[in-house]
C-alpha cells in the first residue's frame, strides 16, 4: 500500500513539473508601423509587443540588429527591411517592407524644339512609380513632372513642369547632379536643400529627382527618384535624350537602392 502511494505521488509531481515547462511551438509576427523621418533618410519602425518574444531582429540589406525594444530606426539604405520576433531558437515569419526602386530601364524624351508632335518631351511618373514619356498636350500637362528642354537650356536640360506658365501645373519638383556616373552606386538622394528646378544634363551622369507635387518643401507626400542619362543625340536639330530611372515608392523616403 505504501508503494502504491509513492507511485501516485511521483506521477503527480511529474505532471506538475511538466505543466511548468510547457514549450511554445511558434511565435507571432510583429505588426509594424512605418514613419519616414530625418527628411527622408530614416525609417522609424514601431510595433506592439509580441507574446512570448524575448527580442526582435531587424534586417536591412546586409545589416542585422537585435533589440528588446518595440521600436527601431533604420538609416542604412536597403532594398528590403524585415522585422521578426524571436524566442530562443524560434523566430517568427518576417514583417517586410519593399524599399527597392521601381525601375524604368529605358525612356526616350525629345527636346521641345523637336517639330514632330509624336515625339514626347514630358517626363511623368505613374502612381506605381513607372516613368512615362508624354507629349506636352494640354491634357497631359497636369501629369508632367519634368520637361526635356533644349530651347531655354543649352544644349539640353530637365525643367520642373511647374516652372512654365501652365495654369494646369504648379509642381515644385527639383533635381540635382549626384556627382556619380554609376547608377547602381547611387543609393540615397541628398537631403532637400541645394536642388534646382532647372538643370543642364550631361550624358553619363546620374541625377537625383525630388518630386514635390504639393510645392511645400519636404514631407511624406513627396517622392524621390534617380535618373541616369544614357545618351544625348542630335536629331534633326533638336535633342533626343535616353534615360534610365528608379523611383522610390515609399513616400518621403530618399533611399534609391535598386
Amino acid at each position: 500500500m505504501k508503494r502504491a502511494r509513492w507511485i501516485v505521488g511521483v506521477a503527480a509531481l511529474v505532471l506538475i513539473l511538466g505543466a511548468g515547462c510547457e514549450q511554445i511551438s511558434e511565435i507571432g509576427k510583429p505588426v509594424v508601423v512605418v514613419t519616414v523621418t530625418n527628411s527622408g533618410a530614416t525609417l522609424h519602425l514601431t510595433w506592439t509587443a509580441v507574446t512570448d518574444a524575448e527580442g526582435y531582429r531587424i534586417k536591412a540589406g546586409d545589416s542585422t540588429w537585435t533589440t528588446t525594444s518595440t521600436s527601431f530606426d533604420v538609416s542604412v539604405p536597403a532594398k528590403k527591411v524585415e522585422v521578426t520576433a524571436y524566442s530562443g531558437t524560434l523566430e517568427s515569419d518576417p514583417w517586410t517592407l519593399d524599399c527597392a526602386v521601381e525601375e524604368t530601364s529605358t525612356l526616350v524624351l525629345y527636346g521641345i524644339s523637336d517639330p514632330d508632335p509624336n515625339h514626347p518631351s514630358g517626363l511623368a511618373f505613374t502612381t506605381s512609380g513607372t516613368a512615362t514619356a508624354l507629349s506636352l498636350s494640354t491634357a497631359n500637362k497636369p501629369s508632367i513632372d519634368f520637361v526635356c528642354d533644349d530651347q531655354n537650356i543649352t544644349p539640353v536640360g530637365l525643367v520642373n513642369a511647374g516652372d512654365y506658365t501652365w495654369p494646369e501645373n504648379s509642381k515644385g519638383n527639383a533635381l540635382k547632379n549626384s556627382g556619380s556616373a554609376n547608377y547602381d552606386d547611387v543609393k540615397i538622394a541628398d537631403a532637400p536643400g541645394a536642388y534646382t528646378t532647372q538643370l543642364t544634363i550631361s550624358a553619363g551622369a546620374v541625377y537625383y529627382l525630388w518630386l514635390d507635387h504639393q510645392n511645400n518643401n519636404w514631407d511624406v507626400t513627396d517622392h524621390f527618384a534617380k535618373a541616369k542619362v544614357v545618351s544625348i543625340e542630335d536629331v534633326g536639330g533638336s535633342k533626343k535624350v535616353t534615360l534610365k530611372l528608379g523611383y522610390q515608392k515609399v513616400g518621403g523616403l530618399r533611399w534609391l537602392v535598386n
